[in-house]
């Protein structure tokens, strides 16, 4: 594959993850101030991004079923491309985890704020053995 492509691919895809970055953390601030779930509108947005995606993941299988290796001196960008995706996924997992506590009834969400982080490890651990 031409290394221009290679490189207008990874520089797509970086883009496409920033965009998700902006709005996981939008999706995030929505929850933590109002304490609600994300509305209909914020969800059709956020599918909206579905097929964005898969276009970006087609780019980027191109690239792997070329068969040659990534050229040189684009490591600093694919490296980039995976920094971004491991930031993807701890905004992705703090969303999960105030979605779950915003859906909770109102009583479960004193328990849960309650919790100390190892303490439902070591709860789990004690009836495990």
């Amino acid at each position: 594959m031409d290394p221009a492509k290679t490189e207008a691919i990874l520089r797509e895809h970086v883009r496409l993850c920033s965009d998700l970055h902006e709005l996981f953390i939008e999706e995030g601030q929505m929850m933590r101030t109002t304490g609600a779930l994300p509305s209909e509108e914020f969800l059709e947005r956020k599918k909206s991004f579905v097929t964005v995606l898969d276009k970006g993941l087609e780019l980027l299988r191109q690239i792997n079923e070329s068969g040659e290796p990534i050229p040189r001196g684009m490591e600093p960008l694919v490296k980039e491309c995976r920094d971004k995706i491991m930031k993807l996924m701890m905004v992705d997992r703090e969303n999960e985890r105030l979605l779950l506590k915003n859906s909770l009834p109102p009583k479960m969400k004193e328990a849960y704020a309650k919790v100390a982080p190892g303490q439902v490890a070591r709860a789990y651990g004690r009836f495990a053995k």
